[in-house]
Parts: C-alpha cells; structure tokens; sequence
C-alpha cells in the first residue's frame, strides 16, 4: 500500500511539474515566441485600416509594429476589434499587442503597458463644407458634434457640452462619422487630426472643411499597447523601436503615409 501510495504521489507531483512548466512556457510565449496576435480596430487611414482591393489591413501603425516585430524575431497575426475591446483583449490574453491611435496616458498606464512612443498628434475639428466661420469649439455652441467613442476627444467634449450646450453624438468608427459630417446630419466631428488630414487628401471630393485655425488641447503621444505583467515583451519591442528612430526607419514610414513627428 505504501508503495501504491508513493508511486501515486510522485506521479501528482510529476504532473503538477508539467503543468507548472507548460504555463511558464505560454506565459514566455509572447516575449520569445514566433507569432504575436496583433488587435487593431482598423478603424481609418493612415493609422489603420483594410485594403479594399486586397482586404489587408495597412497603415503607418501596421508598418511599425511589423518592423519592431520582425528585428524582435517575431511574426505578427493581425485580428480586429471594435475600439472599447481593445484593452479587455490585452488583459484576457486574446491579444499580445495593440497597435492603434491610443494615447498614452496615465489612466490606461494603469491597465496596460505600453511601449517606447512611435508616434504624436493632437486632435482635429471638421466642419460641413459650408461653414467657413467656425474656428473653435465656443463657435459651436447649440450645436451637434460627432466623436468615436472611448476616445480622450469623447471625454473632453462631455466636460464642456453642458457649458457650450452641445449634443455630443458617438459613433464606432470614422467612417460613420464622416458620414454623418457629409450628410449634415452632425455641424461639426472632433477626431484624430492626420485621419481627418489623410482622408481629405485620399478622396478630394469629401465635402467637409477641415479647421485649420483649431487649437488642439489633447496632443499626446501613442505606443504600441501590452499587457500589464508582460514586461518582457515591452523591453524587446522597445529595443526594435530605438532602432527604427536611429536608423531612420520611423521616419522613413512617416513620409511613406504622409505624417509628420518630430521625435523626441
């Protein structure tokens, strides 16, 4: 019986062992592995979006996180995700990365990492082609405004519609709200300022004005996103990132979507 009852126990034993090295090795995945599962909401030129020629998703953020992952050694597998997804995706272990217009900032520090920046912007004010008087967002006061939701810019237009009494109108993607913008059903869209400026030069027949005389109040700075314990991960992609700014690479994708950074 002793003997029943040991061999038992080393056989536990040796297979709580296993187990213990197979989580360690999928927990090693994602800093050493081949493939890493990249979350976009490919939500709009130039950040991200599908090719609908040849259904790719593209982009100046796809082109970055390509590069950091190829000199990590890597291999990237792109899935897609609607914007308010993208962090439960890190924090459930569905995605590795998120690659998209995310701004740094310290309240989403707190639930991911994020990587070394790769790119800065401030927000854009868009108008219905006719209006060539609005100038801020106090010249549209009464008035409806669209933005996506789960942006920095939802925030910020919240906090100042009571004072401005303005109806805020959100949206999932870009491509609804310029819709909107272009069918007059909104006065006015608050968005990422190279999206506005990338679809204009796309599609010159876009009828909306883009506010040259806006201030931005939320420029920030974007990363590539990571889960929180998956440091690892962070310092491999940053390694790849201080190269591409040393090189020239960076800059080099900049110019290749027409968007401008001076790195720090």
């Amino acid at each position: 019986m002793k003997k029943v009852r040991l061999a038992s126990l080393l056989l536990m034993v040796g297979m709580l062992s296993a187990c213990g090295n197979t989580e360690e090795k999928a927990e090693q995945a994602s800093a050493s592995g081949d493939t890493l599962k990249v979350i976009t909401t490919a939500g709009g030129y130039p950040f991200n979006a599908t090719n609908p020629s040849t259904n790719e998703i593209e982009g100046f953020m796809i082109d970055i996180a390509k590069e950091a992952t190829k000199r990590a050694d890597m291999d990237m597998e792109i899935v897609t995700g609607e914007w308010n997804s993208l962090i439960p995706s890190l924090q459930s272990g569905k995605a590795d990365v998120i690659v998209d217009g995310m701004y740094i900032t310290d309240e989403r520090k707190k639930e991911i990492n994020f990587t070394d920046p790769v790119f800065g912007f401030g927000e854009g004010l868009i108008v219905q082609e006719g209006d060539k008087t609005t100038a801020s967002l106090e010249d549209l006061k009464d008035k409806t405004i669209g933005v996506q939701m789960g942006t920095s810019f939802k925030d910020m237009l919240e906090e100042q519609s009571p004072e401005l009494n303005l109806e805020v109108k959100t949206y999932q993607t870009l491509a609804d709200l310029l819709k909107d913008i272009e069918s007059k059903r909104i006065d006015a869209a608050l968005a990422d300022k190279p999206a506005f400026t990338y679809m204009k030069s796309q599609n010159p027949n876009m009828t909306y004005r883009i506010v040259d005389e806006y201030v931005p109040s939320l420029s920030g700075e974007i990363g590539l996103g990571v889960a929180k314990e998956n440091t690892a991960l962070v310092e491999k992609l940053n390694t790849s990132i201080a190269e591409m700014k040393e090189d020239g690479t960076l800059t080099s994708i900049y110019e290749k979507w027409g968007v401008e950074w001076e790195q720090p």
